[in-house]
């Protein structure tokens, strides 16, 4: 080849130019202060959702000390000052701050979840239960839901972990008088 020293086929090369396209033009870049915050699991998982829900359904939520049973032909009563506070119930297999359940529950399944209701007005009612029925019940109660739910989070593998899960029973909208 020649009498020797240095090539100079790659001495022209120059370093690649930084956020350039392979047409060397610039990439245009978005300004230094565009930055956004967007909650991301380290390892590029979705983001933790604190608590998933399944098995949601809309039910009834009765105060069970507004609520009365009574055998056929039996005519059961109920009624309720203003004032009367009841809760939703709720089931976990360790210790947890039940608010921050409710707050999760409201987000996803239904923005009038609460953990309490009270009566606005004095309610009452009777009703008879039908002689072709084995037991009815009369009751305070309201619509709400019911449902499971999971508190987990994302792994490194983006697996959820479950660290509690439990069903609870909340109601959402207002007071009523309802029977079987």
């Amino acid at each position: 080849m020649g009498t020797g020293g240095a090539s100079t086929a790659f001495a022209e090369d120059a370093p690649p130019q930084v956020n350039a396209g392979q047409d060397g033009n610039a990439i245009p870049q978005a300004p230094a202060d565009a930055a956004i915050d967007v909650p991301a699991h380290p390892d590029g998982c979705p983001p933790d959702p604190g608590f998933r829900f399944y098995n949601v359904k809309s039910t009834f939520v009765g105060d069970p000390k507004k609520t009365v049973y009574g055998d056929p032909g039996t005519t059961l009563s109920v009624s309720v000052a203003e004032g009367h506070t009841w809760t939703g119930t709720f089931t976990y297999s360790a210790k947890l701050s039940e608010s921050v359940l409710v707050a999760a529950a409201e987000e996803s399944i239904s923005g009038s979840i609460s953990y309490a209701k009270t009566t606005t007005v004095t309610l009452g009612g009777s009703w008879v239960v039908p002689k072709n029925q084995r037991e009815g019940w009369l009751a305070l109660g309201s619509k709400g839901y019911s449902f499971n739910w999971e508190r987990g989070s994302t792994n490194g593998g983006c697996k959820w972990i479950v660290s509690n899960h439990g069903t609870a029973k909340l109601p959402a909208l207002s007071p009523y008088i309802a029977h079987s």
